[in-house]
């Protein structure tokens, strides 16, 4: 028997809705007028999709792409900001209607978003209406020129005192395993929860993801190991040789958030809110400060060249005691 499309209620949002050649199209709050647009659209021959013109249709539209070409880690990216807008705005809410305060009046709204948390979240429902120009959904974005703030520098630093005070506090294998591979390595977070023994290679001393794996998805990453490094992975290979190699006490692969919660119960003993990230930047700082030139460290961090290091560390300029000491070394 032929299938045909039923309409259905999306609680959520108080609206219905019914799913034609892969898009949804809004049918409006109120059953008996959405039944009946339902009606008007199947009497079509064959059955057109009528673009809708409301925001939620767009960001739905906008996740379903990115979950079909984008990285699992992505489309969770932009799912979890967008569905935080979403609810911020009006459910018959239409792309006409939409203007940059609806946006920065969300941001505002979560007084607890740093600046760089509230630019990104922008970003992305920036980024969702420029994708709908860009596939002809729309003919122009009604946020194309909304004001962001800037996107700030990583100031918070892991001293080798602080690190070695946080090891001592870190009482389970597992957890410290993770956090001294952050240490020695500099990778990604992403890349640390991701590792498997099929990416170790022991007699180089080094990991190396694919392309399809690795940030960007277009260059090989390789990733050196210090031979502390080394050793950790050597015995985690033994252990795990099968799926993720980092894992908690229970046998089962760490998570952000999991990782997150541990950081979270050591704030009050070590007085920092710390997170998997800032091992990656502490990486850089510490190598710059040791006299590391920026395109080695640049290609040891898996960047293309070294303007990341130039402008997201800058701040090492910013330490006096650095400063004078590099003068002396200069000066002779």
């Amino acid at each position: 028997m032929p299938h045909f499309p039923k309409p259905f209620f999306r609680r959520s949002r108080g609206l219905y809705y019914v799913q034609l050649r892969g898009k949804q199209i809004n049918l409006g709050a109120d059953r008996v007028a959405a039944f009946a647009r339902y009606h008007e659209l199947m009497t079509q021959v064959p059955p057109a999709v009528v673009p809708s013109d409301d925001v939620i249709s767009i960001i739905d539209a906008f996740l379903d792409w990115c979950q079909q070409h984008r990285a699992p880690r992505t489309y969770d990216w932009y799912k979890e900001r967008l569905q935080s807008f979403v609810e911020s705005v009006p459910a018959t809410l239409t792309v006409s209607q939409l203007r940059p305060f609806h946006v920065q009046q969300w941001a505002d709204s979560h007084s607890g978003w740093n600046g760089g948390m509230r630019r990104g979240c922008m970003l992305a429902v920036q980024r969702a209406f420029n994708w709908a120009v860009k596939l002809g959904h729309i003919d122009r974005s009604p946020i194309a020129y909304l004001e962001k703030p800037k996107a700030g520098t990583r100031e918070l630093v892991i001293s080798p005192e602080l690190y070695a005070s946080l090891r001592a506090l870190i009482t389970d294998e597992a957890f410290k395993d993770l956090v001294t591979l952050a240490w020695e390595t500099g990778a990604r977070p992403q890349e640390l929860l991701g590792l498997e023994a099929r990416h170790v290679e022991l007699h180089a001393a080094r990991l190396v993801f694919p392309a399809r794996e690795a940030k960007g998805k277009k260059r090989v990453r390789v990733v050196h190991l210090t031979d502390t490094a080394v050793a950790i992975v050597q015995r985690l290979v033994k252990k795990w040789p099968e799926g993720r190699l980092l894992r908690n006490e229970d046998g089962v692969p760490w998570t952000r958030f999991a990782v997150n919660c541990r950081f979270c119960r050591l704030t009050n003993r070590i007085g920092v809110k710390l997170c998997l990230y800032v091992f990656r930047h502490s990486f850089c700082d510490r190598g710059l400060k040791l006299g590391v030139d920026p395109i080695t460290l640049a290609s040891l961090m898996g960047h293309v060249d070294a303007t990341m290091v130039a402008r997201v560390y800058s701040h090492v300029g910013q330490d006096q005691c650095h400063l004078k000491a590099a003068l002396r070394r200069a000066t002779g």
